[in-house]
C-alpha cells in the first residue's frame, strides 16, 4: 500500500500487474474493529452530522450538471433543500431553496430558467436568487429587495464541481480542503465533461456503509456477479492517499491479459480508478466518462440518500452517439439501484439489531478502513 502523494497511472500500471500476478491486493497493516455504535448511535451521528456536514465543504453537483445560465437542479441534503443554479453571469451558486416571504419551496427537479416563481405568493427570484418581482408590491414598500433575495451559501466551483458548505456565514477554502487531491482531479478535465443521467435515492444504511461499498470491489462477485462484476477482477486494487482523498486502481478483465504479457496497456479498457473525497463524493471512472456519486446522511442514522449522475467525457454530436451514452450509463444505475440498495438495506438492519460488537473490516480493504479512519479524524479535529 503507497501512501505517495505523488503515484502516477503508470505506478498504479505496474503495481496493479504485479497483483493480478500474485492473486494478491493491496493491503492495510491490520484488521479494522468498527464498534456497531458508530454506526447507529444517535449521538455518534449527530456529531458526525455537526462536526463534518455542517461545517465542511461538501458537494453539490458536477459543473456538467448546470452548464449554461439559467441552469438549475435541487436536491436535499441533511434537514435542507438546495437550489443549485448558474445565474445569468455564468457563476454557479448554492442557495437555500425557501422563499423569503413565507418559506415556500421556490423550485423542484431540474431545468432551465431565467426566473423562479414561488407557487404560494408569486414571489419571483432569478438564476442567481435575487429577488425581482413582488405581485401586490404596494404591499411591501418597506422591504429592501437587495437583502430579501434567498439566502446564499458559501459557494466556489472548481476542478468540474461546485463546492460548497451548508454555514451561511461560514468560508470555504476548497484549495486548503482538498490539498494534493486537488491536482488529481485536475487532470481528468471534469469541467468538460457532459451530464446523461442523473437518479436519486434514499435508502435504509447508515451513509458510512454507503461509502463503504463504494470503497473495495471485494463484493462485487456476489453483489454484481450477474451485471457489473463480470467486467472486474474483484478483491485486486492498489491504494494511494491523497491527504486523506483515497483512490483505488481497480483491474478490470482486460488488465489480466496486459500483466501476463498478452496485450499492450489500455488505462480506459483495463482499469478503473475509483476516488472518494471525504465525507461525501465517490467518482468511478469509466471507459465512457464517470460516474459522480454523492452520498449523505438524513437525521437517522439508518437513512441515506444518494444522487447517481452519469458523465461522459465529452456531449454527443450525433443521435447514435446520444443513444450510447445513455445505453452506457444504464448498468451502473442498476447496479446500485437493484442490487447494491437491498444488499445495503440487510446490514443497516444487522449493524442495527446486531450483537456481535463490531464490524470487521480487513486488510484487503484499506479503502472501507480510511473512510472510518477520515471521519474520526475530523470529529477529533472539528472541535
Amino acid at each position: 500500500m503507497s501512501d505517495t502523494q505523488t503515484a502516477a497511472p503508470f505506478d498504479v500500471r505496474e503495481r496493479l500487474s504485479a497483483l493480478i500476478l500474485a492473486g494478491t491486493t493491496d493491503m492495510a497493516p491490520s484488521v479494522m474493529k468498527v464498534p456497531l455504535d458508530n454506526y447507529r448511535d444517535p449521538a455518534r451521528h449527530a456529531e458526525e452530522i455537526d462536526k463534518i456536514f455542517r461545517r465542511q465543504p461538501l458537494q453539490a453537483a458536477p459543473t456538467a450538471a448546470i452548464p449554461n445560465p439559467g441552469d438549475f437542479t435541487v436536491r436535499d441534503i441533511l434537514d435542507r433543500s438546495l437550489l443549485i443554479s448558474r445565474g445569468a453571469d455564468g457563476t454557479a451558486q448554492v442557495l437555500l431553496n425557501y422563499c423569503t416571504h413565507r418559506g415556500a419551496l421556490i423550485a423542484e427537479g431540474e431545468g432551465c430558467t431565467k426566473r423562479h416563481a414561488c407557487p404560494y405568493h408569486g414571489w419571483a427570484f432569478d438564476s442567481g436568487g435575487t429577488l425581482v418581482g413582488i405581485p401586490g408590491a404596494e404591499g411591501f414598500e418597506e422591504l429592501d429587495r437587495d437583502t430579501a433575495g434567498l439566502v446564499k451559501l458559501p459557494t466556489v466551483e472548481a476542478y468540474g464541481f461546485i463546492w460548497f458548505t451548508l454555514d451561511p456565514n461560514g468560508t470555504i477554502d476548497i484549495e486548503a480542503d482538498l490539498g494534493s487531491f486537488g491536482a488529481e482531479l485536475e487532470r481528468w478535465g471534469y469541467d468538460k465533461f457532459w451530464k446523461v443521467a442523473v437518479m436519486d435515492l434514499e435508502f435504509d444504511a447508515n451513509w458510512k456503509t454507503t461509502v463503504e461499498a463504494f470503497s473495495e470491489t471485494y463484493h462485487f462477485p456476489y453483489v454484481h456477479g450477474s451485471s457489473i462484476g463480470g467486467g472486474v477482477i474483484s478483491n485486486t486494487a492498489t491504494f494511494d492517499l491523497f491527504d486523506g482523498a483515497h483512490r483505488l486502481g481497480a483491474a478490470l478483465v482486460g488488465m489480466r491479459d496486459h500483466a501476463e504479457g498478452n496485450a499492450e496497456f489500455d488505462p480506459d479498457w483495463q482499469t478503473s480508478l475509483l476516488y472518494w473525497k471525504c465525507p461525501d463524493l465517490m467518482l468511478a471512472n469509466t471507459p465512457f466518462g464517470v460516474e459522480v456519486v454523492q452520498i449523505t446522511p438524513t437525521l437517522d442514522p439508518g437513512r441515506t440518500r444518494l444522487r447517481h449522475t452519469m458523465l461522459a467525457k465529452s456531449a454527443p454530436t450525433t443521435d447514435e452517439e446520444l443513444e450510447i451514452a445513455e445505453v452506457m450509463s444504464t448498468p451502473a444505475a442498476d447496479a446500485i439501484r437493484l442490487e447494491d440498495v437491498p444488499t445495503l438495506a440487510t446490514c443497516a438492519r444487522g449493524l442495527a439489531e446486531g450483537e456481535h460488537g463490531h464490524a470487521t473490516i480487513g486488510r484487503n480493504e484499506p479503502g472501507v478502513q480510511n473512510v472510518h479512519n477520515q471521519v474520526q479524524k475530523r470529529l477529533d479535529t472539528n472541535n
